[in-house]
This record gives C-alpha cells, sequence and structure tokens, in this order.
C-alpha cells in the first residue's frame, strides 16, 4: 500500500504546485466576462487594444508631442500638474496610453522590454503624431524607454526618465555598486526582484502567498516614500482618479506581476551600451538630481517614524504650560516606543491656559539623554516617575499620563506609587499578552491576528528575553512589523495624521536611540512583555473615595492593541473610565481635535496621550555598550538634568 499512497501525495502536491504558480485567466476588456471598454483604443498588428488618452493643444498646432509612459500600478489618468498657460505657451499635446494589461489595454502574455517599445511605435502611427515625437518615462514606466532607445532611435525627437527604476543585473554595472545598492532594499524586494530574474515561472505564486511579505510597495509600506513624497501623496489624495481597480481590473498579475518581470528580466541588451541617440545634438535628453525629492517628484503618485513622533525642541527634561506654582494640573507625561520628551502634541496654547496645565515630559532610561539602566523594569521605572517629581517640587500629587508601551510606567505607579496620584490616563495602552488574568482563548485569538514575526518578537522578549536584541537585528526574516514600517499597523486615519505632522520640523531620529538601540528600544519591548511582578487586572482603585480618576482610551481600529483585550480589561476594572473611538488607530494624541477633546474631556482626572513606535538598526548576538551621555565616549549633555539616588541621571 506504501507505493500507491506515495504516488498518490506526489502527484497530490505536484498538483497543487502547479495550480499555485499558474496565475488565473485575464479578464480583458470588452469580453463577455470582462469589464467594460471605457476609453479611446486603437488596434495594434497583433490584435491586442491600446487605451489612449490625450490633452493639451491640438496635435495640429503642437510644438512638442509627448508620450507618457505611466509608472507601477498607474495608468493613463496619471496626473501631470502641468498649468495651461504652461502647456499653451510651450505648445504641447500629450499622449498618455494605458500599457499592455493595464485599465482599458489588452494584455500581452509577451509583453518585454522590446515589446513596450513597438507598441509606443505603434500607437504614435496609428494616432499620425508624425515621424518624430518626445516619450517620458515615469518609475517602471522607463523601461519602455530604454527600449525606444535601443530599437526606435530614429523616431525620437527627445527622451525623458524621470526617477527611472534600475535593473541590479544589468552586466555593466560593476558587481560591487550592484550588490550594495542591492543590499540597501528591503528584505521582501530583494526577494520579488530576485524570483522574477531568475525565476519568473515561480513569480506569481511569490506575489500571491502569504508565508512572506512579498513587495513592499504592493502592501502600501509607508517607509518607501520621502516626506516630499508624503506631502506630494496628501495632495493627490485629494484629486478625483481613477482608483486602483480600474488599473488593475483585468488581472493583478496581467498588469502589475507581468511589469516587474518584464522590467528585472534578462534583457536583450545593455542600456549601458547603447548609442548616444542624437549625436548631431538634434535631440534632448539629460539627468538630473533633486536633492529633497522623493520617487514621487514627477506628482505622479514615510518617512515620518510612525510610533513615535516627536517635535522639535532638544532640551533633555522640558516643560510646557503655566508656571507650576499657578497650575491646576501638574501632569507628568510618559512617552511610547522610540519617542521622547519632545514628543508632539498639537494642544493650543487657549486651551493650556484655561484648564491651567503644567506639562512635564521626559527622557525615559536609555532614551535621548537619560542614563540607561541595565535594570530597568516595570518597578524601575514607576520610582523614577516618582523621583522626577520630588526633585521638581511637583508636590505630594500629581498626574500622570502614559502613551502606547509608555503605559507600563503607568501601570507600575497605580502598583507601587498609588498614593501619589491625583489622576490617570492611559492612551492605546499596550497588552502584556502573559497577563496572568487573560482567558487562554481571548489571549490566543488576539495573538494570532499578529503577523508571524510580530508572535516571535514577542515570545522571544517573554521567554528568552536574552535573544531579543539578536532576532531585532537579524537579517534572515522580518523580525518586527513595527521596524518595517508594515502597513498594517496603521489605520486610515494614522496614515491621514502621518501625512499632516510629516510637514511639521523633527528632531534627529538619532538622537532618541542615540545612547544604543539596544539600551532604548529593546528594553523597552524586554520590559513590557517579560514577566510582571503583578497582574493589572488584580489593581485595587486608587481612588476609593472619587478624589480622582482613570481614564483609558482605545481606538477601535488600532491594529497594534486588540480593542478586544482592552474591552475584557476594562470589565475587570470597573473603576477605570473606558473609552473607544470608533474610527481611530494608535495615533490618536496626534490628532489635533482629539487631542484637545481628550485632554478637556479627562481635565480633572487625568490628561491623555497615547504612542507606540518603531525600531531600527544593527547586528550582531551581543548588543554593544551604551554611549552615555557626559562620558568620554559618549554624546554631549545640553540639557538640563537630575541626579537620582542610584547615581543615574
Amino acid at each position: 500500500m506504501f507505493v500507491p499512497i506515495a504516488v498518490a501525495v506526489v502527484v497530490g502536491v505536484l498538483g497543487w504546485a502547479y495550480q499555485a504558480t499558474k496565475p488565473p485567466p485575464p479578464k480583458i476588456c470588452g469580453s463577455p466576462d470582462g469589464p467594460l471598454v471605457t476609453s479611446p483604443r486603437v488596434r495594434l498588428s497583433d490584435g491586442r487594444h491600446l487605451a489612449y488618452r490625450e490633452t493639451g493643444v491640438s496635435k495640429e498646432e503642437a510644438k512638442y508631442k509627448i508620450i507618457v509612459i505611466h509608472g507601477f500600478d498607474s495608468s493613463k489618468d496619471l496626473n501631470l500638474p502641468a498649468s495651461q498657460e504652461l502647456i499653451e505657451e510651450l505648445g504641447i499635446y500629450f499622449l498618455f496610453f494605458d500599457r499592455a494589461g493595464y485599465g482599458d489595454s489588452d494584455p500581452n502574455p509577451k509583453r518585454s522590454v522590446k515589446s513596450e517599445a513597438f507598441d509606443i511605435q505603434e500607437l504614435a502611427d496609428k494616432l499620425q503624431i508624425g515621424s518624430k515625437f518626445y516619450v517620458l518615462g515615469v518609475s517602471m514606466g522607463a523601461y519602455p524607454i530604454w527600449g525606444c532607445l535601443k530599437y526606435i532611435p530614429n523616431r525620437l525627437s527627445g527622451a525623458a526618465l524621470v526617477v527611472p527604476f534600475v535593473h541590479y543585473w544589468w552586466p555593466c554595472f560593476p558587481s560591487q555598486l550592484a550588490k550594495e545598492a542591492f543590499k540597501t532594499l528591503c528584505v521582501q524586494d530583494q526577494w520579488v526582484f530576485r524570483v522574477a530574474y531568475h525565476a519568473p515561472w515561480l513569480f506569481y505564486w511569490w506575489m500571491t502567498q502569504k508565508w512572506f511579505p512579498s513587495l513592499s510597495i504592493m502592501a502600501g509600506n509607508m517607509s518607501i516614500f520621502s516626506q516630499p513624497d508624503l506631502e506630494m501623496l496628501k495632495k493627490l489624495s485629494e484629486i478625483p482618479s481613477a482608483g486602483q481597480e480600474k488599473i488593475r481590473q483585468q488581472g493583478v498579475h496581467e498588469s502589475l506581476h507581468r511589469d516587474i518581470m518584464a522590467g528585472y528580466s534578462k534583457w536583450e541588451f545593455d542600456p549601458l551600451d547603447i548609442n548616444n541617440p542624437f549625436p548631431d545634438n538634434e535631440g534632448e535628453q539629460g539627468a538630473v538630481i533633486f536633492r529633497d525629492a522623493g520617487c514621487g517628484s514627477s506628482g505622479a503618485g514615510g518617512g515620518c517614524s510612525g510610533m513615535g513622533i516627536s517635535s522639535s525642541d532638544p532640551s533633555a527634561s522640558k516643560d510646557i504650560g503655566v508656571p507650576k506654582e499657578q497650575a491646576k494640573y501638574k501632569v507628568i507625561l510618559v512617552h511610547g516606543f522610540d519617542s521622547s520628551k519632545d514628543i508632539y502634541l498639537p494642544l493650543s496654547q487657549d486651551l493650556i491656559d484655561e484648564l491651567g496645565l503644567y506639562l512635564v515630559t521626559y527622557d525615559r532610561a536609555g532614551y535621548g539623554e537619560s542614563d540607561p539602566n541595565p535594570k530597568r523594569s516595570v518597578k524601575s521605572e514607576a520610582f523614577d516617575l516618582q523621583e522626577l517629581a520630588d526633585q521638581l517640587e511637583l508636590g505630594p500629587k500629581f498626574h500622570v499620563i502614559g502613551i502606547s508601551i509608555g503605559t507600563y510606567s503607568i501601570w507600575a505607579c497605580l502598583k507601587y506609587i498609588p498614593h501619589r496620584l491625583a489622576g490617570v490616563a492611559l492612551v492605546v495602552p499596550v497588552i502584556n499578552y502573559w497577563w496572568l488574568s487573560f482567558p487562554s482563548e481571548l489571549f490566543s485569538k488576539n495573538y494570532k491576528k499578529q503577523l508571524a514575526r510580530d508572535q516571535w518578537k514577542l515570545g522571544i522578549a517573554h521567554y528568552t528575553p536574552g535573544l531579543t536584541y539578536w532576532w531585532l537585528t537579524q537579517k534572515w526574516f522580518p523580525s518586527s512589523s513595527i521596524l518595517e514600517r508594515h502597513p498594517i499597523i496603521f489605520s486610515k486615519q494614522d496614515v491621514e495624521i502621518i501625512q499632516t505632522i510629516s510637514k511639521i520640523p523633527m528632531p534627529d531620529e538619532h538622537k532618541i536611540r542615540q545612547q544604543g538601540v539596544y539600551e532604548s528600544l529593546h528594553r523597552d519591548i524586554m520590559v513590557h512583555f517579560g514577566k510582571w511582578d503583578f497582574d493589572p487586572m488584580e489593581l485595587k482603585n486608587p481612588f476609593p473615595n472619587n478624589e480622582g480618576s482613570v481614564h483609558l482610551w482605545q481606538g477601535h481600529k488600532d491594529s497594534l492593541v486588540p480593542f478586544e483585550m482592552q474591552r475584557y480589561l476594562a470589565q475587570k476594572l470597573p473603576w477605570i473610565q473606558y473609552h473607544e473611538l470608533p474610527d481611530s488607530g494608535h495615533l490618536i494624541i496626534h490628532h489635533n481635535k482629539l487631542c484637545e477633546a481628550i485632554f478637556r474631556d479627562a481635565a480633572v482626572a487625568a490628561m491623555v496621550l497615547g504612542v507606540a513606535g518603531v525600531l531600527w538598526e544593527h547586528q550582531k548576538m551581543k548588543p554593544p555598550p551604551p554611549r552615555i551621555c557626559g562620558s568620554p565616549n559618549g554624546p554631549q549633555v545640553t540639557s538640563p538634568r537630575i541626579k537620582l539616588r542610584d547615581e543615574g541621571i
């Protein structure tokens, strides 16, 4: 029986593998089961159709006839923000078209660099724009330009490549240069391009499998965008567009996948070997580098630190608001992950004066200019906060606000120094999945909702904290969605907030981690997700006589903190006033209206705020020693500091 069973298993596996690597048939526009044709089209000699759009002056009057080639996941509806005055002044006729498989243009199963060039030539001939024309290619749309320069240079009046993609296997690139440039890409993107180049027959499977992340741009990873890009994306979001569905309506394989496969396939020529198509300077071409621009520089369509968004004040301990002698509310704010005392708070001066608010922010141990604490724990954070209050003479009682992962300090205050608290607020507090009072089913359900990389990260921090540094810095597997700024961690509102904050001057990100990524970020994860001395759900009400109150704020669409577990926690601790915001994510404290509303609503009890963060770099198993501020090899001290009893500062 073994042989027939083995044969059946092998056949079954091979059948599954074949089906997994075989893309579905395209949904061709105009076919019985396909999308409707909604654009003018021309019929090519091989029977395919290309959809096009004409703008600008009439082609009969035009001085410049320009064919625009859109980029990846775009279409003929590409927005070029050229004013009508400029178009008329220069006499420009624009011809946009959907490349094969995009929008309303028929797919081409044999799409290549060469075929794209001849599609352009035939389109120009069908629309009778003349013997010569200009071509402009954007991003991935630049490989058809290289094809034009190789195969139809006699038809070109000029060529422009805007942020053109680069093929890392072009033969004329020095191997060391190509290798170094390739390694600057996200690991997931490196694998996508390798598969496209070395094993294109596997490409559909790779792009659709769920085991490993594939292409960062398709996942909407904001970290690929520069600040100018984010600003441009915000502007473009306000302009009506055709939508991604129409761009990919004939199948994601026929549009996006074939684009990558054609661009990163083995070319018949090396662009660096192309001869000048205008030897007598009868055409135009050139290269320009914009130092402060990103990939969106064509106008065709982050980054922000995401969870740890800070303002530009450089001081190491800072206070804002009314003088503490006149304050109604003295508040200590505990920042979140990969953040600092310079956290950005959109509070108006009018609200601060109205509430009589005196607010102190500080760098937690190992962050910014506060000394590292190799014995940092949930308990030590509470006593650091208490001693800060005493040295700054805030009085016997004060309010505390914790943000995101910074809320473990707040839970510690509720446990160890409840008598010092006048009011408490926890904003989007990060959950430790191993708190004992969580039911196992609730724990398992929400823990498994995370990406596998985050399950591993948290499991290692809890069970084998000594491996945390290695896991967060190794390059073999993705280690953290926050580290990679994976789009799954951002709600729609979070993305809008990031785009808004990207316009605000920010301090050097390096300063937050300047004493070592291990002493700041990694210890934060190890402490929060480690084994606690107490279970927060067994805490007693710190205000039994209603002399103060505790507030907890949670976004319903927060992908970092499960609202189900937060609800359970609030049910177990009925003395917590629970606020769940239906359309909000994790960055509610940076939304000006929400921030002020939270402060105003919780004025007497406790102000509010919340942030988490992003991880970053380094390798090696053993973490490097911290670079302590003020030590011979450490950063300079540029802020006022206080000396603690344990000799830390």
